[in-house]
């Protein structure tokens, strides 16, 4: 019989069988901006991940607060992900 790999805390302790997230599960949704607007004000600060930014073209190595201006009007050639059919 296979045995699973014995895993610790930071403290030393053993860590208890099934803790942490499981496998496939997800910690994003997906969700429209017309949605998230209705939810959020303009000035709401929104934490998004760093290379995300940095896919979108946006330097973030020189400053931790920036601004990005975005009009209705712009598009993007860039393709940010694809769908593949198993």
């Amino acid at each position: 019989m296979k045995t699973k790999k014995v895993t610790y805390n930071k403290d030393g302790t053993v860590r208890k069988s099934g803790s942490g997230r499981r496998k496939g599960s997800n910690s994003f949704v997906k969700v429209s901006f017309s949605t998230l607007k209705e939810y959020i004000g303009e000035k709401t600060p929104i934490m998004v991940s760093r290379v995300w930014l940095e896919n979108l073209g946006l330097n973030t190595d020189n400053s931790k607060n920036f601004s990005l201006d975005l009009t209705e009007e712009s598009t993007s050639d860039k393709i940010l992900f694809s769908i593949k059919d198993n």
